[in-house]
């Protein structure tokens, strides 16, 4: 059984997301999900996270006065809404923080 990880770069979250973000980085990853689990001899898994230590992370962090865990926080949710409506499905979604 063949398996396959799937693993898009990770989306910064120091901003609003926008139509470029989701197809620069996770919306390719969903359609390959979604092709490769119409073989239900596949085993998909479909990884991506927040990425709290960029450089845009860091400098709106210093922006608005807030660590980048609380930047990531903050504009997680945000992104986490946009993915949901857009029906972008994770099998997992973590953070760079992620242990």
């Amino acid at each position: 059984m063949p398996k396959i990880l799937i693993t898009p770069a990770l989306p910064y979250v120091n901003n609003i997301p926008h139509l470029g973000n989701i197809i620069g980085s996770v919306l390719i990853g969903d359609i390959l999900a979604r092709k490769y689990r119409k073989d239900p001899n596949n085993q998909v898994l479909f990884v991506c996270g927040k990425d709290e230590y960029g450089t845009q992370t860091m400098v709106k962090a210093m922006e608005e006065n807030l660590s980048c865990y609380e930047i990531c926080n903050k504009y997680g949710e945000l992104h986490d809404k946009v993915y949901q409506w857009f029906n972008i499905k994770f099998d997992y979604f973590g953070r760079t923080s992620t242990s």
